[in-house]
């Protein structure tokens, strides 16, 4: 970016790219390098606008150069407490050839095989000062704000009160960042307005560390889920003794443990624990297709089931000149989760699913209960990435072209590329239900661990987050004593909340209270909070399938409660993940997989199918 561009658009690049820095270059073909903006520079403006440039708050040191030692670039970095970087070329040739920030560097060195010189944590957190560290969520944020900003905090841990400093949640620069609802000067007839809590943008809940906790494993927490400080908790009270900073990390590995610092007595390993609100990870598509439990050896068979068996002739259609509002109504009408989409002449353009929905959530609320003027057309949330296969491809080739393009509705084309028919996702796991009973247990396909359970009171931002990044089409709802119930892709879209673009949709609670003077008077308190899980699942209380059930009971019971997952519990009872209807398509999608990298024919002999009608 240039010296000229403004903060307000700076500090929107950081938040919609999730990078911790923007440089600042002479141009794009030359890039050398005149300065750079971090989280802390860009949290400075408190408004919505500004007339400052990017050269008005840059820092131009410290930097790192490609040759030197990381040690160095480490000292440098805690000495000005910076939590990235940009690297040039030299001194004398101050040419940028990249970025790196603190958990970068020791993402690579655990990348490159180094092990800590410190092995636990309790031989490198940070126990002085630590009031410094923490925080309520009734404090104003404005205070945060300056510790932040003035005295070079990476973050705080926000714990229950001063008299049990339990951890409840974490505040960091990314939450400065990632929202506007903090700031201490608003653009309005009514001028300032009271000062934020730390509750309304803190990350609710806090992974944690115990003392005993090896420092490679909170090492692999932090820099996965970008977490600039980690609490340190007593194992038996849950209160908190220390911070493990990123800083300390990093000492773990080149400088090892602090002076004075014994290692403690060997214990059984308490895993790092990840509370509400945990961040979400990304993983790619390789990683998620063996994403399951219990993993058994591979069908290397096909089913003997063809696209063209299979696929639907028609599906309800609109036009790419409609509105989301009708694409709504259609589905409502015809009781569909998917849509094609149509141009002028009629050819098929894309498809819009529930998923894509989601897309069309807004500051403003749903898009259907907005004004005319404030509408998008279908071409904001549709899909145009569909897989397109013959019909005597195989359901598991259906499948892999499905996972490999996260779509959910596949073309099927005869020898000519014209469409026969059309595949959805559901109609993959209705012929797994009518012909593959017996082919796999649920944990030999289900989703596994944290990344297919949420709680309750996570907020409904965030479960849509893990969903969409782990491709997940439910999560289970747990409290830590019983299922509640799941979050389900198919229910999802009629629930008002906004997109991962514009944050979390907050409702407006109000409570009607009786004044002092007179019993009659009464006034109201309006309490704005972010909607919940609890607030969009399905009910589903004592449903569940157990790891050792066939997948077609599972199958059974979405069809039954019109979802698209139920929770899974292993033999005791513990409630341990969820099984999709995307686990069934990774399911068959593993088998294509193996076959094409042997090289292997995945196609089934099978008839033709009539050509389709769009509805």
């Amino acid at each position: 970016m240039s010296g000229d561009t403004p903060a307000t658009v700076v500090r929107a690049m950081l938040r919609d790219s999730e990078e911790p820095i923007a440089v600042i270059v002479n141009n794009e073909k030359e890039m050398k390098y005149e300065g750079y903006v971090t989280w802390r520079e860009v949290i400075q403006i408190t408004s919505h606008y500004s007339h400052l440039r990017a050269k008005d708050i840059a820092l131009d040191y410290p930097v790192a150069y490609k040759e030197d030692e990381v040690e160095e670039v480490i000292q440098r970095m805690r000495e000005e407490k910076v939590y990235a970087v940009p690297v040039l070329d030299s001194p004398d040739n101050p040419r940028v050839i990249g970025v790196v920030s603190i958990a970068d560097i020791v993402k690579g060195l655990m990348a490159a095989g180094f092990e800590p010189i410190a092995e636990t944590v309790a031989e490198v957190m940070t126990t002085e000062n630590l009031d410094d560290y923490i925080t309520y969520q009734d404090e104003r944020v404005n205070r945060v704000w300056s510790d932040l900003v003035y005295h070079g905090k990476l973050g705080k841990v926000v714990v229950r009160s001063k008299e049990e400093p339990v951890p409840v949640g974490l505040i960091t620069l990314r939450e400065f960042v990632a929202t506007g609802r903090w700031f201490f000067h608003r653009e309005s007839e009514r001028g300032l307005k009271s000062i934020a809590k730390v509750r309304t943008i803190m990350l609710r809940g806090a992974p944690v560390a115990t003392p005993e906790t090896p420092v490679e494993y909170a090492a692999k927490i932090m820099v996965e889920n970008d977490f600039p400080i980690l609490p340190v908790i007593d194992e038996e009270t849950g209160k908190l003794i220390g911070v493990l900073t990123i800083y300390d990390v990093a000492r773990a590995y080149v400088e090892g443990a602090k002076p004075g610092r014994v290692k403690p007595a060997k214990k059984a390993l308490l895993p790092i624990e990840v509370r509400p609100e945990e961040r979400v990870t990304y993983t790619t598509t390789g990683t998620i297709l063996q994403q399951v439990l219990v993993t058994k050896p591979p069908v290397e068979t096909l089913a003997g089931i063809s696209a063209a068996s299979i696929a639907r002739p028609e599906l309800p259609a609109v036009t790419i000149n409609d509105t989301i509002e009708h694409a709504r109504k259609m589905m409502l009408r015809y009781r569909t989760n998917y849509l094609l989409v149509v141009d002028e002449k009629g050819q098929i353009i894309g498809v819009v699913t529930k998923w894509g929905m989601l897309k069309a959530i807004g500051l403003k609320g749903p898009i259907w209960k907005r004004r005319v003027h404030d509408r998008y057309f279908i071409d904001y949330v549709m899909d145009t990435d569909i897989p397109r296969v013959k019909a005597d491809d195989s359901i598991e080739k259906v499948a892999l072209l499905m996972a490999q393009s996260k779509a959910e509705v596949a073309i099927v084309e005869d020898e000519k590329g014209q469409p026969i028919g059309f595949i959805t996702k559901d109609d993959i796991v209705e012929a797994y239900e009518r012909h593959m009973a017996g082919r796999a247990k649920v944990e030999n396909i289900m989703t596994p661990g944290r990344i297919g359970i949420v709680h309750p009171h996570h907020s409904l931002y965030h479960a849509v987050k893990k969903m969409k990044t782990f491709y997940l089409d439910a999560l289970t709802v747990y409290d830590g004593s019983q299922i509640l119930g799941v979050v389900s892709a198919n229910r999802l879209p009629f629930v008002a909340y906004e997109d991962a673009v514009t944050g979390t949709k907050s409702r407006r609670l109000i409570w009607v209270r009786k004044l002092v003077r007179g019993a009659a008077r009464k006034g109201r308190y309006v309490k704005v909070t972010p909607l919940l899980v609890v607030d969009a699942m399905v009910p589903l209380r004592n449903v569940y399938v157990k790891t050792s059930d066939d997948v077609v009971k599972a199958i059974e019971l979405m069809n039954q409660y019109n979802v698209d997952g139920v929770p899974v519990v292993d033999e005791e009872g513990k409630v341990i993940g969820v099984v999709t209807k995307t686990d069934i398509i990774r399911e068959l999608a593993r088998t294509a997989k193996l076959r094409i990298e042997r090289g292997e024919v995945v196609k089934v002999e099978e008839k033709k199918a009539k050509p389709p009608e769009a509805k």
